[in-house]
């Protein structure tokens, strides 16, 4: 059995979303199924669980009504830079989305880090405010299992600032790309301010690693 990542990441309810207009961001949507045309041509359906009594733009249409929630189905364009076009150039299915407080969240699985890099560049491309809220990755056999969820809400917004600074200056490579003076300057932080950042980031992230 090969290993894998499950990720999920949160992206802009807005373009190039197509939810869209759809919803005001604020009401769950749930359950989001999609039917894609071969190759370019053509609409894309989308079906998504929400409350019955949602507010919807016309175009949305009520296709199934539980009670309390309702089945809606849109058509829209295809969007090369929608994140589900993204994942179906990478051969992935999304395994779930929703979306909740105005953020479109995908999960997907990967099928190794190249794979996962390739579509994590892709999002950020096109929604420079994604983030990755959760990554898993699973070993090799069933027998050899350590599972760990990584929760990036454990780090506050300041922390996960500065730690995606640093790691986009290469400040944990080696050789390194930037020291911690001159991280500490791009910031506009003393150096030591920087590094109680780094450090109570570090030691949330391997507490949770080595737990």
């Amino acid at each position: 059995m090969g290993s894998g990542i499950r990720a999920e990441v949160s992206l802009p309810a807005g373009t190039p979303s197509p939810f869209d207009g759809v919803a005001d961001g604020s009401t769950p949507i749930y359950s989001v199924a999609r039917s894609a045309p071969d190759g370019a041509v053509g609409a894309v359906v989308f079906e998504f669980i929400a409350d019955a009594d949602l507010s919807v733009p016309e175009g949305v249409d009520v296709v199934f009504n539980y009670g309390a929630k309702a089945a809606y189905r849109f058509e829209t364009d295809p969007d090369e830079a929608s994140p589900f076009a993204v994942l179906d150039r990478h051969g992935l299915p999304v395994s779930e989305t929703t979306v909740r407080d105005g953020r479109l969240l995908v999960t997907f699985h990967a099928t190794d880090l190249p794979t996962l890099r390739s579509v994590l560049d892709a999002f950020r491309e096109s929604s420079p405010d994604m983030e990755v809220l959760r990554l898993l990755q699973s070993s090799s056999t069933p027998e050899e299992s350590d599972l760990v969820t990584v929760d990036r809400s454990d780090l506050t917004e300041r922390q996960r600032e500065v730690l995606t600074a640093a790691y986009d200056a290469g400040y944990f490579d080696h050789p390194k790309g930037a020291n911690a003076g001159e991280m500490a300057e791009s910031l506009g932080i003393d150096r030591s301010t920087f590094s109680e950042h780094i450090a109570a980031a570090q030691r949330k992230l391997l507490s949770t690693l080595l737990d």
